[in-house]
């Protein structure tokens, strides 16, 4: 598969309905009618399948998944208050039409619909067995992946997986299903990917799509979420054994330079590239401080609301050990604020050389090796503690690249002391914080352990102590799962 990019064939997006304007089919446009018949063309739309990542990671995605959660916040924008939608996320206090949480709902469903006509199409064509495979495996990743968010962001939600070809079709599946469905659903297509996909892609054109570890990690992010720790494990050994040779890069803060997009230590990461095909990213613009004007990108900022978010919390820096290489490599703290005169750290992660304004090639992680290495420590861990075993050694590999001690049971220093299975349970959780920081995992990561509302609420009582701007309504209702967007509920109706 060659010039592997996230573009939606145009003829893909024509309706079912109004098949009469559709009749007479030149031979140099395309329609649904004689698309989906090339190998080439299977590899066009599973390329679209995987567009609408982009756009979830740099609008709504780390909104709703970081800023959440106690690692970060939001510098207050004292010139513009437009950007209201997303302090009221980070207060939990967004109403069901929060454009944010459409957005992310959008681009999930867009992607899943992708994937569900690719799939459907593939049934019975003629098409080289090998492309079918490596196609069969991408789509039903991308439909599990898109799927694994929105059960975590909504619970109960619909279930599409067939192509919609009308507005009857539409409605009739747009009830919602239980949590559990969704799951199982999930678990089946991951399992249809792991069968399909390949360990490594030969072409170098084709760095980005999803792998077979890809696909064993989700799965095992899966069984993980649910508590199922034996059925992670195997899965998460299956990815360090790969054949792809995965490993953890020397330097932490090398993970993040362009030279190492897609690394031996990414499992799977969204792609972007500078330039005008409309797939840059933009994240250091938006985590910059709204006023620091050319002195983080080296340009201009745009007038209003869009910088100054995903600010890191004082909690977060907090949690960071003495001598930890992650922080500076995670967090700058060099801009001061000329209107209060405080320090405002903003993440630094996604600062890389660019030369056009607002578009740089910054990927962002979503699997990572390190990420492996935690959850296997962690699901040892909970399948039945050993003293001093494989899970310690797993963490400490961690631990040792960014530079710390290694924690181990009766160490004579107690901060380095696990000596009882809740004690490696609270290391292990918090390593995943320093280390994945910023990588969307925090949010996700407090739900699954059953923590969220305890620490929000110890969070809400720090924000509160150092914000007198917060409104009354700011974290009074520590909610778990996003409200279901109204024009959704409406369409239904």
């Amino acid at each position: 598969m060659k010039q592997f990019r996230y573009i939606w064939p145009i003829c893909l997006l024509l309706a079912a309905c109004g098949k009469s304007f559709l009749d007479i089919s030149p031979e140099h446009f395309q329609n649904e009618g004689d698309y989906f018949k090339t190998a080439e063309q299977f590899e066009q739309a599973v390329n679209g399948a995987y567009g609408p990542l982009q756009g979830l990671y740099t609008g709504s995605h780390w909104a709703l998944t970081e800023m959440r959660s106690d690692n970060t916040s939001y510098q207050k924008n004292t010139g513009d208050a437009s950007g209201f939608p997303k302090e009221e996320l980070d207060e939990f206090r967004e109403q069901d039409d929060n454009s944010y949480v459409y957005t992310y709902f959008n681009y999930c469903y867009n992607g899943i619909s992708r994937c569900n006509t690719v799939l459907d199409h593939l049934e019975g064509a003629a098409i080289d067995a090998q492309v079918k495979q490596q196609v069969t495996g991408q789509a039903a990743f991308l439909r599990a992946f898109y799927y694994f968010n929105l059960v975590r962001c909504f619970g109960d939600i619909p279930l599409v997986t067939h192509e919609v070809t009308s507005t009857t079709g539409a409605f009739s599946i747009a009830e919602r299903r239980p949590a559990a469905d969704i799951y199982t659903q999930i678990m089946t297509d991951v399992q249809t990917a792991i069968d399909n996909l390949p360990d490594t892609w030969t072409d170098a054109a084709d760095k980005g799509r999803a792998v077979k570890a890809a696909a064993q990690t989700l799965l095992a992010d899966v069984h993980l979420t649910l508590k199922q720790y034996d059925q992670a494990i195997p899965l998460l050994r299956a990815v360090m054994q790969s054949p792809a040779g995965y490993d953890l890069l020397p330097d932490y803060a090398a993970l993040y330079t362009l030279a190492n997009k897609n690394s031996r230590e990414s499992v799977f990461e969204i792609q972007y590239m500078e330039g005008s095909s409309n797939e840059y990213s933009d994240f250091i613009y938006q985590f910059a401080p709204y006023n620091a004007g050319t002195a983080v990108t080296g340009f201009g900022l745009y007038a209003g609301s869009g910088s100054g978010w995903n600010i890191p919390t004082q909690d977060m820096l907090d949690a960071y050990e003495a001598g930890d290489e992650r922080q500076a490599a995670s967090i700058s703290l060099s801009f001061t604020d000329p209107n209060t005169g405080q320090v405002v750290p903003y993440v630094i992660k996604y600062n890389t050389p660019h030369a056009l304004r607002y578009q740089t090639a910054s990927n962002f992680p979503v699997y990572r090796f390190a990420d492996v290495l935690l959850m296997l420590a962690e699901c040892l861990n909970e399948a039945g503690f050993a003293a001093n075993g494989e899970a310690y050694t797993l963490l400490n590999r961690v631990r040792q690249r960014a530079g710390l001690q290694p924690k181990t049971a009766g160490n004579p220093d107690p901060a380095l002391d696990l000596s009882t299975q809740e004690a490696f349970r609270q290391a292990v959780w918090q390593e995943r914080r320093v280390e994945l920081a910023f990588e969307n995992h925090r949010w996700f990561d407090l739900l699954r352990t059953g923590r969220a509302e305890t620490l929000m609420q110890a969070h809400a009582t720090e924000e509160k102590s150092l914000k007198s701007y917060l409104v009354p309504a700011a974290y009074s209702s520590i909610r778990l799962t996003y409200q279901y967007p109204r024009r959704e509920v409406q369409l239904t109706n």
